[in-house]
């Protein structure tokens, strides 16, 4: 059987079979490209585990600040008590109804965060990140994460991506590769995970691609060189039946 043509290992986290989902596999962002914060302030850090929570204030207040930071920072080491991840940490606080305390009758501007780094020859790292706030969460009914991811599964086959895709996705990656997952929970130790997708979803996928300005823009824009599907170039050649001149 071919490398790119085996079965998954189907998971249902709703209960009922669902005949469009999208099995993704790939590369989770990991520490410290990963965390919850309350953006636009420095950053609060604490080891938790083998998970860097970052977290911060708005408030313009130091007393207040520490405040919230001690009541977010104790909820979040509650949570992690039963081995959760940062992103299910951050699902339990936009889905739960409780208040949290110490915070009672406040809206702390929450907000989830992942990143993937990418390294580049003459530039250094440069990353791209998804992040949304505890209140659009709320309001979309969905968590964004991002990830490198190199192969998917439907309809009970998997298959391998020609190269590597970086995507933002409308769902966090599960907790955990099950068991005999088409090879992938080998790699689940070097930061592979699965993503659930209905085929429906809405991602967005970044092309990147990594060369001179002369190879990417002056080369590339050559006579000859241009896709062919192009849209003004279709509308020039749709004009007037086909007709380029008046």
């Amino acid at each position: 059987m071919s490398d790119e043509f085996y079965r998954p290992t189907l998971t249902f986290p709703a209960g009922a079979y669902n005949a469009t989902q999208v099995r993704l596999y790939g590369i989770a962002p990991k520490s410290p490209d990963t965390g919850i914060l309350i953006p636009n302030v420095a950053k609060l850090r604490g080891k938790v585990g083998d998970l860097e929570v970052s977290i911060s204030v708005t408030t313009g207040d130091l007393e207040e600040d520490k405040n919230q930071s001690n009541a977010i920072s104790a909820l979040v080491k509650t949570l992690r008590a039963d081995n959760k991840t940062d992103g299910q940490i951050f699902s339990e606080i936009v889905n739960s109804n409780e208040p949290i305390q110490g915070l009672e009758g406040k809206e702390p501007k929450l907000a989830y965060v992942s990143k993937i780094s990418i390294q580049m020859k003459q530039l250094g790292n440069v990353w791209i990140s998804s992040t949304i706030t505890r209140k659009q969460a709320i309001e979309s009914k969905r968590i964004i994460s991002c990830g490198i991811i190199v192969g998917y599964a439907y309809e009970g086959h998997t298959y391998d991506l020609p190269k590597p895709k970086i995507m933002i996705l409308p769902t966090l990656p599960e907790a955990k590769i099950p068991p005999d997952d088409s090879g992938f929970e080998k790699k689940e130790t070097e930061g592979y995970a699965v993503w659930l997708v209905d085929k429906l979803d809405e991602c967005v996928e970044f092309e990147l691609n990594q060369g001179f300005v002369e190879q990417l823009i002056l080369d590339a824009n050559m006579p000859g060189k241009r896709a062919p599907n192009m849209y003004a170039g279709r509308m020039m050649m749709g004009h007037r039946s086909g007709r380029l001149t008046e």
